[in-house]
């Protein structure tokens, strides 16, 4: 299930043909990038232009795809990751008929009523209408009585006979990594700004290059002054030394800083 994720599926859909006999991408939208890529990696495209609650999705599967023994159903955005996928595999074989890993409250966008502090996670936590889903297993049995179910139930209300697990994710680092950066140095906001405004040739490109050439003129205005040098040309060849110095220090930071941040942006791309 995607929105706005053109760049990473592709290669979700690639990954998923290796543990999956159909991969299909439920796009919440019509998106005809998105829809190019999916079919050119060999997998499905369709459209749900519902909200995104488990039990509507679970209808889309079933009027545009029909039933399988085992479905296993991604919510793609930028808290998952390719890696996890293997493991979400796995859950289909733990033997339940739903089995549903919704997000953590902080990452939610329609819960509204956060849980009381180290309250548990039960069937009735939830209502579908107010959780975004991270992971859905179903069995055949189990997507068929979950696209019957309302959107304003919740797990609870499904029959006993079936082997219904709930679960809520830990929240994503993102939030404490907003709240460290909040308490963080001045110099580390600064360095963290350098990367992700993706410019360190401009912040210490041009002045490396200013250095480096000012520092370079020095030096050879001081070499073309014959015969003995006085304390005055000493301290201006020192002079000469430090600017060229900085200036190549300002050069090599700005191309490390440019290619650190060029591979994080292809692993965020590649993982996400």
């Amino acid at each position: 299930m995607a929105r706005g994720q053109s760049l990473r599926l592709g290669s979700a859909v690639t990954r998923g043909m290796d543990f999956a006999d159909e991969v299909i991408v439920i796009g919440l939208g019509e998106d005809a990038e998105a829809r190019s890529l999916v079919e050119e990696a060999g997998g499905t495209y369709i459209v749900h232009d519902q909200e995104s609650h488990a039990p509507l999705l679970a209808r889309t599967l079933l009027d545009t795809v029909g039933e399988g023994d085992q479905t296993v159903a991604i919510g793609l955005d930028e808290h998952w990751k390719l890696r996890n996928l293997p493991h979400h595999v796995a859950l289909t074989r733990a033997g339940h008929d739903i089995y549903i890993a919704f997000k953590h409250r902080s990452d939610s966008e329609k819960a509204d009523v956060p849980l009381t502090e180290g309250e548990p996670v039960t069937e009735g936590s939830y209502i579908y209408s107010q959780a975004d889903i991270s992971v859905m297993c179903m069995t055949g049995k189990g997507l068929r009585v979950l696209a019957d179910c309302d959107v304003n139930t919740s797990p609870a209300d499904l029959p006993e006979e079936l082997d219904v697990r709930i679960i809520e994710l830990d929240a994503t680092p993102l939030g404490r990594q907003r709240e460290s950066l909040t308490s963080a140095s001045r110099f580390a906001q600064f360095f963290y700004w350098m990367l992700e405004s993706k410019h360190p040739l401009l912040l210490f490109g041009i002045p490396g290059i200013t250095f480096f050439v000012l520092g370079f003129k020095m030096a050879k205005a001081v070499m073309d002054i014959g015969g003995p040098h006085d304390t005055v040309s000493l301290g201006v060849a020192l002079a000469a030394f430090a600017v060229t110095l900085v200036g190549v220090l300002s050069l090599v930071a700005s191309l490390l800083l440019y290619g650190i941040g060029k591979q994080i942006d292809k692993i965020q791309v590649e993982q996400g």
